[in-house]
């Protein structure tokens, strides 16, 4: 893409559209009474968020921050799903007033809604985040190991009854519940765990509910080595069958990096390359920070734009900030770069934007690639102004 000037991400509208199209066409297959969501906190541009809307999509968010961004954006607030720990008096009103989904994740906000039911205000879609064991059924899947999750009220300690008796006494009907967990591996086991799970709090509390929420933790892409959209529904399902009614029950998924990491490649390229030892240092004018906050990868899927031959050492790319271990891999065999020549990180969407630091260069431009191949400037790189737009200094 000789038209874009780096660094820069672009996003593939044809990508993106053929993502949310496989899950759109699994939920009809298999759980027609469903909605498909998106994850705002994955990748919150404005480009992104606007197409979801557009592309009946509806968002899934976790402040008041990304619910004003969605509603500025397009969304409808009714179908709007609200979650996290972190709401606010005014975000949970405004989303219940709405008549969004609205799944409880802290005891202030039981606290909310039963003052609100006191009040007679609306509290009818209402549903609660479940923590559970889910080492129990899938071992070693979680990050966290066997501290468990963070998120929801705990099935086995007291902690999910004990909620589930203020606001029945409330009057309030939990309409839903919230089960979202990331696998390490994107497996089954962990929607298998989660659909075990709400059947036992169906059948202990009596529930008829009107959505199960599975969140989102899905693989998206095309490899073989993972489920498909089609394997993800069709587990729950059966792991579900005779729980709830399909027809009476709404599926909800909330995928963020199943739908935008397969949509976004980022653009660099090379500035200069020197001899150290036994190898070359290739500086480029991306960084490890764009892609990799937490300077955890040491591979990426990649392309590289150059008329070098092979290379006779290895080549470290690098990135242009000052630390020492901005090294975002090490090329081997790989044809000898120089400066000019482009380095393209593909399959980058997921979290990288929403997590890009002000460090040194501040955000880097990102283009749109529509579906019949035009590239549209969609948000300007940062510069001082865009910086002190949002500062005092004086």
């Amino acid at each position: 893409m000789a038209d874009i000037e780096t660094p820069a991400f672009v996003v593939h509208e044809a990508r993106l559209q053929r993502q949310a199209d496989s899950f759109k066409e699994a939920l009809a297959h298999v759980w027609p009474n469903s909605v498909l969501s998106y994850s705002v906190k994955t990748n919150s541009l404005p480009w992104i968020v606007a197409w979801m809307a557009r592309h009946d999509v509806p968002a899934e968010v976790v402040s008041e921050e990304e619910w004003d961004l969605a509603l500025r954006l397009g969304h409808e607030p009714s179908r709007v799903i609200v979650n996290g720990p972190i709401k606010t008096p005014r975000l949970l009103a405004e989303a219940l007033d709405a008549g969004a989904v609205v799944n409880l994740d802290s005891h202030r906000e039981v606290r909310w809604v039963i003052e609100r039911a006191a009040r007679g205000e609306k509290v009818d879609t209402v549903g609660l985040r479940v923590n559970w064991n889910v080492e129990r059924d899938a071992p070693g899947q979680l990050s966290s190991g066997s501290t468990g999750l963070r998120f929801g009220f705990h099935v086995d300690n007291g902690d999910f009854d004990g909620v589930v008796e203020q606001l029945t006494a409330a009057g309030v009907h939990i309409a839903g519940l919230h089960l979202h967990v990331t696998s390490l591996s994107r497996s089954l086991d962990t929607y298998v765990s989660a659909a075990h799970v709400t059947r036992q709090l169906i059948a202990r509390h009596n529930l008829t509910l009107d959505w199960v929420d599975f969140g989102g933790g899905f693989f998206g892409g095309d490899s073989d080595r993972f489920p498909t959209p089609v394997e993800y529904v069709s587990t729950i399902r059966d792991a579900l069958d005779g729980a709830v009614d399909p027809q009476a029950t709404q599926l909800i998924l909330e995928p963020g990096a199943a739908l935008v990491a397969v949509a976004v490649d980022f653009h660099t390229t090379v500035v200069d390359s020197r001899p150290v030892g036994d190898h070359l240092i290739v500086l480029t004018d991306g960084s490890r920070s764009n892609l990799d906050t937490f300077f955890r990868k040491t591979a990426y899927e990649h392309e590289l734009v150059t008329s070098g031959e092979p290379a006779a050492i290895p080549q470290v790319i690098s990135g242009f900030t000052c630390l020492d271990n901005d090294r975002l891999m090490t090329l081997v065999d790989a044809p000898l770069l120089a400066e000019g020549d482009k380095v393209t990180y593909l399959r980058v969407g997921s979290y990288t934007m929403a997590f890009n630091p002000l460090f040194i260069q501040y955000l880097p431009r990102v283009y749109a690639q529509s579906v019949d191949g035009a590239t549209t400037l969609v948000r300007h790189r940062w510069g001082v102004d865009q910086y002190l737009a949002g500062n005092v200094w004086q």
